[in-house]
């Protein structure tokens, strides 16, 4: 697995995607400065494990340790780097934006050797061992980032259904699968031995009419596809 980069030529880099470098070096600043840790996950992940940009972004996805806990110090500290703030209190969610350019940030509460993905603020949690996430941050285009690891990222775009009912995988899900997959293989992990470990809540969806979603929903034993 790639922990580097394969060429740090920003002429080689997009405008849209240089931006974005330059939010997840203020996300690990501002990150270290408030002693917590911000990890990245979804879309931006696979570039970052293959250690170059292979395409265009349109948002930038995070989880926070402690988010509620630092959250006034963290919206100072963005509005002071020239970021737009806005909270979405019921969902527990901070968006930063900066022109065209926006992150967002879940909550992330870690009990013991489990770490809790609020991705529904209260409504919503998603449960998975917190050694999955990375411990060290890696070095992406001469950035420090911290990310969710490949077993998080290849239990949540195989197994969607704990996060919702509604949402259809498209083509760039299914490349990033095919790649975790390759790395499942070389890191000699099954995908039984992720599913086994993560599940979610979602009282959310049940008061939206979803049955389904009355207890937890579990990864293991479903089918992956």
């Amino acid at each position: 697995m790639n922990n580097g980069t394969n060429y740090i030529n920003l002429e080689d880099i997009s405008i849209r995607n240089q931006g974005y470098l330059e939010i997840m070096k203020d996300i690990y600043e501002i990150s270290n400065e408030c002693e917590i840790k911000s990890y990245i996950w979804g879309g931006y992940v696979i570039d970052i494990l293959k250690g170059s940009l292979i395409r265009e972004h349109s948002d930038l996805d995070v989880f926070t340790e402690n988010m509620l806990e630092k959250l006034d110090k963290l919206k100072c500290l963005y509005e002071s780097r020239g970021y737009e703030i806005e909270y979405f209190e019921d969902i527990n969610m901070l968006e930063i934006r900066k022109g065209e350019l926006h992150a967002s940030f879940n909550c992330l509460d870690i009990d013991g050797e489990i770490a809790k993905w609020r991705h529904i603020g209260r409504e919503g949690t998603v449960y998975f061992p917190y050694k999955w996430l990375d411990s060290n941050p890696r070095e992406f285009y001469n950035v420090k980032v911290y990310t969710s690891g490949f077993k998080f990222e290849y239990a949540i775009k195989t197994k969607v259904q704990m996060l919702t009912p509604i949402w259809k995988p498209r083509e760039k899900d299914k490349v990033s699968i095919k790649y975790l997959q390759e790395i499942l293989h070389k890191e000699n992990v099954s995908p039984d031995e992720i599913y086994k470990w993560i599940w979610s809540y979602n009282p959310y969806w049940y008061k939206k009419g979803y049955d389904e979603f009355f207890r937890p929903t579990i990864a293991y034993p479903l089918s992956s596809k």
